[in-house]
């Protein structure tokens, strides 16, 4: 970066460098819109090792990288029993944040994130990385030459091991393979498809229950989160969409298909191929840059919203108060067995699809448009 760039770069630290933390330091230190300024993490050791051989600083303590550096914005990688206080901090000294999804444990706190942060007239944005990935990318930009989708298929397989620690914890972690992997998944399908009418759904704690063994035959460690879930979406328009996701099981694999009379579209984050009704591929993409390339377009597509104080902007917290709506749906419907409402739930909240869609950059707008008063009253607690 040069000295010019550094002037122009928005300051930003990063807090928590564990985990995504550090794919999230590494893209915002690669890209010439944004100049880190320091680093924080709970424990002061992982802080010093992620800035190894750099002059940026590294604090064990949030409010002291806050008060010394002074940042336009955070970006925020903690475990999710850790943000609350770290946004609420970021509000009352107005800074903007991008976090690492979810946007909260469950819908009641993602909806008073947004509205303390919305209160004090800052952007809140969740790290939905799926959607700047090449193969998603393109799908959504091929998404209209399929016509009317009658199917979708999403599923996310990843074998996390024995060692959960806070994952394990619902009062922690919120849940379990449902809100964490299956959040990329619903949220690409709200993106590409829009909000369901009614969800079906069930989970499991498999390797938790008491019978279960670890690897060398030991009992396991009991924990209260799911470690597999399946839902299926149902939309106004008599589409339906599959979400099976696991935590238990590998290898990797994660992909999203949608079908319609006039074809198909399979994505994965790497690639897209447009087929048609026999298979023949009409389109595709392909990205050999590996993940790093899709965070660095994130944490850039926020860093511009907030120096252009733009209105509109990707993955708002209000946009992901939906997915959070739908996977609150899904947890209901296992515990209910019958269907259950993600529109029900918001309106509980005194929300609608439409004011948490008010924020969605026009290009992407699913059709679903507010007045801007309605949109303010229901997120600040007094609409109806």
């Amino acid at each position: 970066m040069t000295p010019d760039q550094a002037k122009e770069a928005l300051p930003v630290p990063v807090i928590g460098v564990g985990g995504f933390g550090r794919w999230t330091l590494q893209a915002l230190r690669a890209s010439p819109t944004v100049r880190v300024v320091g680093v924080s993490d709970r424990d002061p050791i992982v802080a010093a090792q992620a800035v190894r051989g750099s002059e940026i600083p590294h604090y064990g303590d949030n409010r002291s990288l806050l008060a010394e550096t002074r940042p336009a914005a955070v970006y925020l990688a903690v475990p999710p029993m850790a943000a609350v206080d770290i946004v609420e901090l970021c509000a009352h000294r107005g800074i903007h944040v991008w976090k690492e999804m979810p946007l909260g444990r469950n819908l009641d706190e993602a909806v008073e994130l947004v509205r303390l942060m919305d209160k004090a007239k800052l952007k809140l944005a969740v790290g939905t990385q799926r959607r700047f990935a090449v193969g998603y990318r393109r799908a959504w930009e091929l998404r209209h030459r399929l016509g009317r989708v009658f199917l979708g298929r999403t599923h996310y397989l990843f074998n996390w091991g024995p060692k959960l620690d806070w994952r394990g914890d619902r009062t922690s972690s919120g849940g379990g393979a449902l809100l964490e992997l299956a959040y990329h998944l619903i949220d690409l399908l709200g993106w590409l498809l829009g909000v369901p009418e009614e969800v079906y759904g069930h989970n499991v704690s498999e390797c938790g229950a008491e019978s279960s063994k670890d690897i060398d035959g030991s009992p396991a460690r009991r924990y209260d989160t799911d470690d597999s879930a399946a839902a299926i979406l149902q939309y106004r328009d008599g589409c339906m969409a599959s979400v099976v996701t696991t935590r238990c099981s590998g290898p990797v694999s994660e992909e999203l298909t949608l079908h319609s009379h006039n074809g198909s579209l399979t994505a994965n984050s790497e690639s897209c191929q447009l087929r048609d009704p026999d298979g023949s591929v009409l389109d595709q993409a392909c990205d050999d840059g590996g993940p790093l390339g899709t965070f660095i377009r994130q944490a850039e597509a926020f860093a511009r919203a907030v120096t252009g104080d733009e209105e509109a902007y990707e993955c708002s917290g209000r946009e992901n108060l939906l997915t959070q709506a739908v996977i609150e749906a899904v947890y209901l419907a296992g515990r209910t067995c019958q269907p259950e409402s993600p529109g029900r739930l918001l309106h509980t909240a005194g929300l609608s699809a439409e004011a948490c869609l008010s924020l969605r950059p026009v290009e992407q707008d699913l059709g679903a448009q507010a007045e801007p008063a309605a949109d303010e009253a229901a997120l600040d607690g007094t609409g109806q």
